[in-house]
This record gives structure tokens, sequence and C-alpha cells, in this order.
């Protein structure tokens, strides 16, 4: 980086309007990280039909819902609960003396040692209980998941107050995206599996409970839309900025990536001479704009090489974020659903490892999505994806799922994903092509 290069990143009008975009947030939670109790009783909190979120049961609903969909194969409890709560039962229901409850501790390890469940949501009117692990940060076992249905039953369900209850058992885990499809076979069938996205809806609905002037919605639209991975219009107009000042610019980003981690206790009168110097201090007073840019420089660049390269993707096929972006392969197109609000049926999507990926190694996991029921009324789904299966076998397992992600591959580095990401796309539109041959003309 020499000078010329950093005043001219300095003067670029993107970097202006990010500094005021990120001066427009009034989210507590980017400022404050939530550990597991945390989580759970802000959770609880969003699930109270009577707290002053303005939702009432509405959270519930989308929970319950979400389960049903992801419930895959379920056996026992979840099983007969989910085949008396259907969606068009849960919708059409009132949950409003539903209330969630940590109070119950139960007794693990043969009674030897005490368990706390994360959370309990009760209605009494409804007559249902379900039992909530949530985890953040601590991986899931199918031993402890075990432990943890026989607790409920022997402390919980054996009291006569329940004994005519409809009961389910659900995990929420906000890694479950990094778990390898071996450790997810073999965790517990009696337990539902679900990630945060499910939040995303409560967050878009109480957007626009805050657009009509009820701010007591503002924690709940910030807590769901963190977990959820859902981004503001601000915030992906901020990703936006961010992408393209992280490649109009490289060689500056790559000088806050050797900075980023200098301590004030290291500068000398020197150091802060020159346009080094100048950056030194621009990093600390904006810190959190310089992390932006080094987050989403590797995304950006892979976009920027996957879109040069010839009949990979157009850019208006792709979405992005922050540390993700997906794309539709392009004969996938034809079987989209009309509508103006219709979702990609099939598409593919890279997104950054935080777990495995240092600010100057970033990693890569690759996944082709399947959106189960998003295909029109040309495509004979059921056929279509067995024909996908001979060369990705993995769609076969949760084909039940409302959205099926199948990883092609982990730990990719920048170069190996661009490649890769290439690949299937050319490999997704080449099955695509071969299925239309096959039906009859």
């Amino acid at each position: 980086m020499n000078s010329d290069d950093f005043y001219a990143f300095l003067r670029d009008p993107k970097l202006i309007e990010l500094i005021e975009q990120n001066k427009t947030t009034d989210d507590l939670l980017d400022v404050i990280k939530l550990g597991e109790i945390q989580h759970s009783e802000v959770l609880a909190w969003c699930m109270n039909p009577n707290e002053g979120h303005s939702q009432g049961d509405a959270v519930i609903k989308d929970f319950l819902e979400a389960a049903y969909f992801e419930g895959v194969d379920p056996i026992y409890d979840n099983k007969k609960f989910f085949a008396k709560w259907t969606p068009g039962r849960i919708r059409t229901t009132s949950f409003g003396a539903a209330f969630v409850t940590r109070e119950f501790a139960v007794k693990v390890e043969d009674g030897k040692k005490k368990g706390r469940l994360d959370l309990f949501l009760v209605d009494t009117q409804n007559k249902i209980f379900v039992t909530i692990e949530n985890k953040a940060g601590a991986k899931l076992s199918a031993v402890q998941l075990e432990k943890y249905v026989a607790a409920v039953k022997q402390e919980v369900s054996s009291r006569p107050v329940f004994a005519d209850y409809d009961q389910a058992f659900i995990v929420l885990d906000r890694d479950l995206k990094y778990y390898p499809d071996a450790h997810l076979n073999a965790l517990s069938k009696r337990w539902t599996l679900l990630d945060y996205s499910w939040l995303r809806w409560s967050a878009e609905r109480a957007g626009f409970q805050l657009a009509r002037g009820k701010s007591a919605a503002q924690l709940l639209v910030a807590y769901c839309q963190k977990q959820s991975d859902w981004e503001s219009p601000a915030e992906k107009r901020a990703s936006e900025l961010a992408t393209d000042l992280a490649l109009a610019h490289p060689s500056v980003v790559e000088e806050i990536r050797t900075i980023r981690t200098q301590s004030i206790l290291k500068w000398t009168l020197k150091t802060l001479d020159g346009e080094s110097g100048e950056l030194t201090l621009f990093h600390s007073q904006y810190s959190e704009i310089c992390k932006q840019l080094i987050g989403i420089q590797s995304i950006a660049t892979i976009i920027d090489q996957l879109l040069r390269l010839p009949t990979s993707v157009s850019r208006g096929h792709i979405e992005r974020g922050r540390t993700w972006f997906d794309a539709i392969p392009s004969a996938a197109l034809k079987w989209m659903q009309p509508g103006d609000d219709a979702r990609w049926p099939m598409y593919v999507s890279l997104y950054r490892d935080a777990k495995a990926s240092r600010p100057d190694a970033p990693r890569f996991t690759l996944r082709l999505i399947w959106a189960r029921g998003q295909f029109n009324s040309s495509v004979d789904e059921d056929a279509l994806r067995r024909h996908f299966a001979t060369a990705f076998p993995s769609l076969t397992k949760f084909a039940a799922s409302d959205r099926r992600a199948v990883v092609i591959a982990r730990l990719l580095s920048l170069s190996e994903a661009v490649q890769r990401t290439k690949q299937l796309l050319e490999e997704t539109n080449s099955r695509i092509n071969s299925y239309s041959d096959l039906l009859p003309s």
C-alpha cells in the first residue's frame, strides 16, 4: 500500500456512507454478546405471549411450525405430537395461556447428578409440554440427549398433572449447519433439530410493527435478527458497501489485516508517521469498519473471481451477506414458482466457517441447498431428487426436511472455494439439463 492507495480509499464516497451507516444502529446486541444462559432467558422472553414485545403467541407458532417442517422421520413422542399439531392447527390455535419456564432441574447419570435443561414450553389449556435444549457453543451428544429424555420422563412426564399432555423434545443449536451428516445421523431421533433460522420470520413480522411505531418490539427484532443471520436493509447496504470497498482497495484492506492485532503499547512516534501510521490511527478509530472490510473481503473476492470466469454465474443470480453468498444455477431458473416472492428451489451456498477461519486464513464450507416444495408444477420433484441423488447421495437423507443442505466440501481455502463453487454450479447445470433430456418432448 502506498499513500495514493490509502488516500483514494479515504476519499471513496462509499467509505463515507459505510461510516455513517454504522452510526445508525441502536442494536444493543451489537455490543453485548450473549452466553448460553442469556440466550435462553431472551428466548424465553420472546416466546412468552404476555411480554411487552407486541408479538403475543406468534413466536411460539413460528417455533412449532419450524419444528414440524424440520422434523425428519420423528419417533415416539415427537411423532405423536406433530401428527396432531400440524401447521394448520398450530396457526389457528391460540397459545395465549402458554408460558416458558426454566424451573425444572432433572437428575441424570442414574439420579447421581443434577442437570438443568434450558427451557420448557408449557400450555395448560392446549395441554402441551415441550422440552427445549438450547445449545449455544457446546456440541450436541446423542448420549446426553438420551439421558435428558429419560430424566424428563421420570421426573416431569410421570407427574399426574402432565399425564395427558402432548409432549415433544426439540433441540435449538446455532451451529447445526456445521455438523457433518454422520454426526446428525447419530443423534437421537427422539429430538427434532432446529437451528435459529426460523427466527427470521419473527424478526420480519416484528419489523413491520416497528415501522408502525411499536418500539417495544425492538429487542425481539434485534435478538431474532442476530440469531437467524437475517440482515436488515441497512445491514445489507453496509455489506454491499464493504464488498465494493474491499474489491476497489485490496492493498489497503490487506494492510489493515496486518495491523489488526497491533497494541497501542507498541506505538512509537515513528510508527504513526506516514500512511501506515495514519492507517493505524484509522483502524483504532474505526475498528468496526475495518473488521467488516477484513471479514467481507474473502467473500467479495470469491464472488468477483466467479463473475470473471466464463459461464459460471451472473451477478443477478447471486445473493450475499457478510460471511456468505448463495448462487442459483442458471438452468434451475425455469423451475421457480411464479410470483415476485418465489424462492429459489435449488442453489449453491458458500459460507465462511467462523470456527475454522483466521483473519489471514479464511476457510469455507460449500453446500448444495434443496428447497422442498419450491419447484413449480412442471417438475416431478421426487423424480428429480432421485436423479440428483445419483451424484449427491446425501439428498436421500432427511428428505422430509423443508430445506436440505448437502455439504459438498469443508475447510476450503479461498482459491479452492472459487474452483469448487464453479465446479458445483457446472455440475448442477449439467444434471438439470440431463434430467430435462429424459423428459418426454
